[in-house]
């Protein structure tokens, strides 16, 4: 359930080639002032516009999940300790919800690199001293390579769940950290979703040929706990996670950020045969019902640190901030 799905080349991509950078931190015409999901990338892609039905309610939609989740994740982000000075990197930043969070909580003193695949939904941010980067966490392009030893905090928010070759993506955000430098993940655990407190089967048939159609493109539904082998595996050290859900009532904004997933990925569904229209429509009844209400899936917060000192003993020649 990415937060700014996008494939390269999609109608109404109507970025410059050359438009990497939004901003003035870097200068020139590739600097300029996207989680699912965020992001969110299978290889190059996104889900949902692997599946390009021309949603006309996607921002709506990436509103929505915005304010679904973003008090759970500034709440973690406060606690990692971002304060004034640090440098952070959003990665799959979206619609820029929580880098605009994070340039206040660093102010002018700071920095905070918004980077996706995707950038006009980001460009507002260069108002608020926000750098806007277009990257791909996957490609091996030179030009998609990050500062190394360089950020305080990288967050990614439904990023990883959409990335086929995620070590590799991991690897490089933690190239990026600064010894010390802390590396927070989110990404969701799907198997509570639409838990019901009478209908075993409630929604559960539109839920899983939802997402079939998202694993086929490259999409992990237990991506939140995979994190955790992820970052270990990073080198990362004092590695911890935690999960969090909701409850949400039909009919209410919430309820409607699962419908409009569910009207996104419809065309996708049918093609592949796996549920009726009929069946579709009455889970959207069902979501739309006051009367009504259901798990959301588990939102797994990974966060761990960049050891101080390599492998060998010997503190870390980049980066070393008091």
């Amino acid at each position: 359930m990415a937060e700014e799905p996008w494939l390269p080349g999609a109608p109404g991509d109507d970025r410059d080639a050359g438009d990497r950078y939004v901003g003035s931190r870097y200068g020139g015409n590739r600097y300029g002032g996207s989680r699912y999901g965020g992001n969110r990338h299978v290889g190059s892609r996104y889900v949902f516009d692997t599946f390009d039905t021309g949603f006309a309610k996607e921002e709506e939609r990436l509103a929505l999940g915005e304010a679904l989740w973003d008090p759970g994740t500034t709440e973690r982000l406060a606690a990692a300790g971002v304060t004034p000075g640090w440098r952070c990197l959003e990665a799959g930043a979206g619609r820029g919800s929580v880098a605009r969070w994070l340039a206040d909580r660093v102010g002018p003193t700071g920095e905070v690199l918004a980077t996706d695949l995707r950038v006009d939904r980001l460009k507002w941010l260069t108002d608020h001293g926000v750098t806007v980067r277009q990257l791909d966490l996957v490609s091996d392009d030179p030009d998609d390579e990050l500062p190394a030893a360089h950020y305080d905090l990288i967050h990614a928010r439904l990023v990883l769940q959409h990335i086929t070759d995620r070590q590799k993506a991991v690897d490089r955000l933690c190239r990026a950290l600064r010894p010390g430098g802390r590396l927070v993940l989110e990404d969701t655990d799907t198997a509570a979703l639409f838990s019901h407190p009478e209908r075993a089967d409630f929604l559960q048939e539109v839920k899983h040929a939802a997402y079939e159609v998202m694993c086929a493109a490259g999409y992990h539904p237990r991506c939140g706990l995979l994190n955790v082998e992820l970052a270990t595996r990073a080198g990362l050290v004092d590695v911890r996670a935690e999960g969090r859900s909701t409850v949400v009532r039909g009919g209410t904004e919430a309820a409607r950020w699962y419908i409009l997933w569910i009207e996104h990925l419809r065309p996708a569904m049918l093609a592949r045969g796996s549920v009726t229209d009929d069946r579709i429509q009455q889970a959207v009844d069902s979501m739309a019902d006051p009367s009504q209400h259901w798990l959301s899936q588990v939102m797994v917060t990974v966060t761990a640190r960049r050891p101080a000192t390599d492998a060998g003993g010997s503190t870390a020649a980049a980066g070393v901030r008091a």
